[in-house]
């Protein structure tokens, strides 16, 4: 059995390290903004909607072409086998066939024609401005998928910088348990604590391992979704600058609380669409108008003894005409068409109504969630400082015979639990300014204050400068 367990690590040590080769080396260092500019790059939702802007800007160019003149060369050469004509000049040697396109056994015909359109019932211009709006709702799309890109990898970056923080607290949390052990351990063998002390303080020194192997499960599988955002590998090292709690202590705070309403991407394209629709309205009644265009068409036409054109003798033909076309009855096409315009339009105008209203919505969320995660973390930093001197004295009480093994386990955990409490509140609070940038569509003026400072302060506030 043990040559066994032997033989099986060493395979696994082979795998891990024909994976260590395979994976990338280079250990990339993000900050934050790195992260957020990194996705906005190299995203696949970015690339998405960059496609829609050159798709959108190509209709625009398809939707001016109907104003500009239209020019078509075309080159069409025929080869007659047999020809109805053949044997029809009744023994008269004058008429000759051959040169004509009844009877020619070769043909070449060259031919330009340009068609300019002269009116059309405003239609042209309608569908350049449904395009061009069209164009606009493109790029404020992509405005607002930028937005939600930078939400989100914001989101992720701290998810996985509170997952390697929390990593660090259960570390740190075994650590003072077998320290703790360790103690009890010394004490038990000078005879002055109980066989019941040192069970308990291994017991609890091996109910933080399960914890420390899930923490690092939760960092992991945030660390996966951040490189998933960022368009990097799944193997790739990544380590992460941006600390979710500052070395100084300190925390952003809103500049003012007059931040102004929403100035969104997504609420600027719901107008744009409107005005798109609008002109599609107009662009189904122009087809109640007649139109008016004119063309004209240049031919040079020869009839070669041999298949190639170049010993032919060319006829030349050059025409022009204007036609107006009047559509008298198309069986309510027509009209169907404008309904379903207009419908589209009424829907355009409801989904503008609708998402103003979800804008306002949450922006209101949003500050009501900073004010929240503000006060919050203020007590969690106070019940930090507590549990830490409650967890000290404790130990000085054990030390002195004067508190039992339940204490200290019980205040460990305790102490634990509340710096978890603070790291989660630390990133629900900078998610919440991420959150409420996200729902104003802007950066918000912010100021950096001492977590002291907002914690003493009425309601968790602090004071503005």
């Amino acid at each position: 059995m043990h040559r066994l367990t032997l033989v099986l690590i060493a395979a696994l040590a082979g795998t891990a390290r024909s994976a260590a080769a395979q994976a990338p080396t280079d250990t990339l260092s993000l900050t934050v903004d790195q992260a957020v500019q990194r996705a906005l790059d190299h995203g696949t939702e970015m690339r998405i909607a960059r496609a829609n802007v050159v798709q959108a800007n190509g209709q625009v160019r398809e939707a001016m072409s109907s104003a500009l003149p239209q020019i078509n060369g075309t080159v069409t050469y025929t080869r007659q086998f047999a020809s109805i004509y053949q044997g029809l000049s009744g023994g008269d040697s004058t008429i000759d066939f051959s040169k004509t396109p009844f009877g020619a056994a070769n043909q070449w015909n060259f031919q330009l024609q340009a068609t300019q359109l002269l009116w059309s019932g405003g239609k042209v211009g309608a569908a350049l401005g449904a395009a061009k709006s069209f164009r606009e709702v493109a790029n404020l799309q992509s405005s607002e998928t930028a937005a939600d890109i930078t939400f989100q990898v914001k989101q992720a970056y701290w998810n996985a910088a509170l997952g390697a923080r929390l990593v660090r607290i259960a570390v740190d949390n075994l650590d003072q348990a077998r320290q703790h052990l360790h103690e009890v351990q010394l004490y038990q063998q000078a005879g002055t604590r109980a066989e019941f002390d040192l069970l308990r303080a291994q017991v609890d020194a091996a109910n933080q391992e399960p914890m420390v192997v899930a923490a690092q499960n939760n960092y992991d599988i945030a660390l996966l979704e951040l490189r998933r955002l960022v368009d990097l590998p799944a193997e790739q090292p990544l380590v992460l600058t941006t600390k979710i709690v500052s070395p100084e202590a300190t925390i952003s705070v809103p500049a003012t609380d007059s931040l102004g309403g929403p100035t969104r991407a997504g609420v600027a394209a719901a107008d744009a669409t409107v005005i798109e629709q609008e002109h599609l309205v107009k662009v189904a009644r122009a087809d109640r108008w007649p139109t008016l265009s004119v063309s004209t068409i240049y031919n040079e036409q020869g009839f070669p003894t041999q298949a190639l054109p170049w010993d032919a003798q060319y006829l030349r033909g050059w025409n022009a005409e204007v036609k107006l076309s009047i559509p008298i009855f198309q069986g309510f096409r027509t009209s169907g068409t404008i309904q379903q315009a207009k419908a589209n339009l009424l829907r355009a105008e409801a989904q503008r109504d609708q998402v103003r209203r979800q804008v306002d919505i949450e922006v209101a969320q949003a500050r009501a969630e900073v004010a929240r995660a503000q006060a919050l973390l203020a007590a969690r930093r106070v019940t930090v400082r507590q549990a830490q001197r409650a967890q000290y004295l404790v130990g000085v009480r054990y030390t002195n015979g004067m508190s039992t093994q339940l204490d200290v386990s019980d205040a460990r955990v305790a102490a634990s639990q509340a710096e978890v409490n603070e790291v989660q509140a630390f990133r629900d609070y900078v998610v919440a300014i991420a959150q409420l940038e996200r729902a104003l569509g802007r950066p918000v003026p912010v100021v950096e204050r001492p977590i002291d400072q907002v914690a003493q302060a009425p309601n968790g506030k602090g004071t503005q400068p």
